[in-house]
C-alpha cells in the first residue's frame, strides 16, 4: 500500500508511534474501530502482519549492515 502524506495522517489521526510503513493499514483498522463495526479482526490481522514483516525487513538490514562493517574492519586489518 502507499504510503500516507503527511495530511492523510493528520486526517485519520494516526498516532505518532505508527506512523511507519504500515500506517496506511493502521487506519483502515482505526477507521473500522471508528465506525463501530463489529468485526475488524481482518483490519487488525493485515496491520499487525505488516508490522511484522516490516521488523523483518528492518532486522535483515541491520545484519547485513553489520556484516558489511565486518568485513570492512577485517580488510582494513588485513
Amino acid at each position: 500500500m502507499a504510503d500516507f502524506s503527511l495530511e492523510d495522517l493528520q486526517k485519520y489521526k494516526v498516532p505518532l508511534k505508527w506512523r511507519d510503513r504500515c500506517a496506511a493499514y493502521y487506519a483502515l483498522y482505526l477507521s473500522c474501530q471508528k465506525r463501530g463495526d463489529t468485526d475488524c479482526h481482518h483490519d487488525k490481522v493485515v496491520w499487525e502482519e505488516c508490522q511484522y514483516l516490516d521488523l523483518e525487513r528492518r532486522r535483515k538490514e541491520l545484519e547485513e549492515m553489520k556484516a558489511k562493517r565486518r568485513e570492512e574492519l577485517a580488510n582494513k586489518d588485513a
